[in-house]
């Protein structure tokens, strides 16, 4: 069964890798510090207990307590413990001081875009259900602007999927590097496809095919994340257009909790000659009951990623009728 996007442009913004012929061979980023680091800061999220079969989506908002000379982060790493199934983790604007739990509005749907919006930045996505240290750490040269008065906003999905209590509690670390050695200014992006449906028993594709909705575009993709849970089986991404019209630039498993799926590309993947890109999510779904878009035993089709210049980090919504393709 394949569902496929048309192509619709309109402007909106949603909040191991392989490679084809023509493309720069991806692979996982230096599990080290960038070149250059001069800096950083850190955050502890609180601990939380967990009984077998447990998921919660805690929320926290730490002070952004930004050590050394740079704004410019290079790199990161996350230390997942069992039981973090993912995290979303930005800045905006400060609201008060020290560390405390969020509101209901800093939960709703299209947080992280607003914050984003409002001029955060995003800090890191990671593998779903990976436990270990999760390394992020962008080519030298390479790398995002935050910001003074601004703060941390850590959205966290926990799961237990053992017969065990277990007790989560994941650190985070940021390395700033030298203003001077930057060379290009990274910004996020996420392509995503929603509305779609998984029926019992039944492997199914989907398919976002998007074009850019300018012609004169210069998107550079330095890393990316795909994002699928259990049910995933593959995450591809390509190009349409162009000389490597037809080209896959990523041919991901989607979900690998024992290796992770972050990948990066050094040179980065140039899409500048192309029209538009591809991306599709397939799901083999070994559960008695329709699986659809959300947590539990639901899925998601996403791929989150940094690219240069900020002003091209286009992002992409794709449903059955459309593909929506902006800049933030």
């Amino acid at each position: 069964m394949r569902q496929r996007a048309p192509i619709f442009v309109l402007f909106a913004f949603v909040g191991c890798g392989g490679s084809g012929a023509g493309f720069t061979q991806g692979h996982p980023p230096a599990r080290q510090p960038p070149a250059n680091a001069v800096g950083g800061f850190t955050i502890q999220l609180p601990e939380t207990s967990l009984m077998p079969g447990d998921e919660v989506q805690p929320c926290y908002i730490f002070p952004l307590d930004l050590q050394g000379p740079s704004h410019i982060v290079g790199g990161a790493t996350l230390n997942a413990t069992p039981g973090l199934h993912h995290g979303n983790i930005t800045t905006r604007p400060k609201t008060g001081d020290g560390i405390r739990k969020c509101s209901d509005a800093d939960q709703a749907g299209g947080s992280e875009a607003n914050d984003i919006l409002m001029g955060g930045a995003v800090l890191f996505g990671s593998s779903t259900q990976f436990v270990g240290e999760e390394w992020q750490s962008f080519p030298a040269g390479m790398g995002y602007r935050i910001k003074d008065g601004y703060e941390i906003v850590a959205r966290m999905h926990y799961l237990n999927a053992t017969s065990a209590p277990l007790t989560v509690a994941p650190s985070y670390q940021w390395y700033t590097i030298d203003e001077a050695a930057l060379q290009q200014e990274l910004a996020p992006f996420i392509w995503e496809y929603k509305n779609f449906s998984i029926p019992a028993g039944a492997t199914v594709t989907v398919t976002g095919d998007c074009s850019f909705p300018y012609s004169d575009h210069q998107m550079h993709l330095v890393n990316v994340l795909p994002h699928m849970h259990k049910l995933g089986i593959e995450f591809d991404a390509g190009v349409v257009g162009g000389p490597l019209d037809g080209q896959a630039f990523l041919k991901s498993p989607g979900y690998d909790p024992d290796k992770g799926v972050l990948t990066q590309f050094d040179p980065a993947i140039d899409l500048s000659a192309v029209t538009g890109v591809k991306f599709s999510c397939t799901w083999r779904n070994t559960l008695g009951q329709t699986v659809g878009e959300g947590v539990g035993n639901n899925e998601m089709c996403m791929m989150f990623g940094y690219a240069y210049p900020p002003s091209a980090a286009y992002s992409a919504l794709a449903t059955n009728d459309a593909c929506l393709m902006s800049t933030p």
